[in-house]
């Protein structure tokens, strides 16, 4: 047996030239490859550097960006500038105006982020909580509020729990009321009834303007045989007695009439159209 591995160890050692020759070829390509390797490693290390480089200045400029977002965010808030420091209301009369602002239901200092995106429902949230408002439109000036609007014609005051309330040709009603009426308009007394109202309002817008001018207070006095009875008290000290579905069309004889009287007193246009003097039937 040592005998044998005595040959088989000099099998290998004593190997011809020819033999020895793919050995050889084989190292030198595997040295050659490891040599390549080395190089080409070597070589790739700045454009490694200089990617890692560009990778590291990008994580950089994203982390600026975003604190630099959250400041500012931060900033916007707290200044002044970010919230509501007053409101504009261009409206005729005092009373309006408060109404319109408090149907808006903005507030001093309340953040202008938090009001843009409601805008157009603060609009229609004042339509419909003042009904002398047709349309409101809202526009932003820096820290002011403006808010523009478009009103219905007035056309007189409700008295109700002794305030007056605003009355519109569409025969609505503002919820707001006020001490004293504005303007030349009538009042209108004892209408607890909207439908009442509404029709008596429409009945008064068809008069022509002289007319309107003339009226002071317009009551209604209903009667068992006429629920839709009204009284006129009239700017020239007469009285008009009329029925409210047909005042429009009885009103235009009153100048007519008024014309041929040497007296105050009535003029009743409830059946026919005539006058009397105060003190007869």
């Amino acid at each position: 047996m040592h005998n044998s591995f005595k040959k088989i160890k000099k099998s290998k050692e004593e190997l011809t030239p020819w033999e020895k020759a793919p050995k050889k070829r084989k190292q030198q390509k595997k040295r050659k490859n490891h040599s390549n390797d080395s190089r080409s490693f070597v070589k790739k290390l700045p454009q490694t550097y200089k990617l890692r480089k560009q990778r590291l200045a990008r994580g950089t400029v994203a982390l600026i960006a975003i604190f630099g977002i959250i400041f500012l965010s931060s900033l916007f808030f707290i200044l002044p500038f970010s919230r509501i420091l007053s409101v504009k209301v261009n409206a005729a009369d005092k009373e309006t105006r408060i109404a319109i602002v408090k149907a808006s239901d903005l507030h001093y200092y309340e953040s202008l982020i938090g009001v843009w995106p409601h805008t157009s429902q603060i609009e229609e949230q004042i339509h419909k909580k003042v009904p002398s408002v047709k349309k409101a439109t809202i526009k932003y000036e820096g820290s002011q509020v403006i808010i523009d609007i478009q009103e219905y014609p007035t056309i007189g005051y409700l008295m109700k729990n002794n305030k007056y309330y605003k009355l519109t040709s569409s025969g609505m009603v503002d919820e707001y009321g006020t001490e004293s009426p504005h303007g030349n308009y009538p009042v209108f007394y004892n209408f607890k009834n909207n439908d009442e109202l509404k029709e008596m309002t429409k009945q008064y817008d068809k008069l022509d303007s002289n007319l309107k001018r003339g009226i002071s207070e317009i009551h209604l006095d209903p009667t068992k045989a006429d629920p839709g009875r009204i009284k006129l008290y009239m700017n020239d000290g007469n009285q008009v007695i009329a029925k409210t579905d047909t005042f429009a069309e009885k009103m235009q004889y009153y100048p007519s009439i008024v014309s041929k009287m040497n007296y105050t007193g009535v003029v009743d246009l409830e059946v026919g159209a005539f006058s009397y003097p105060y003190g007869k039937n």
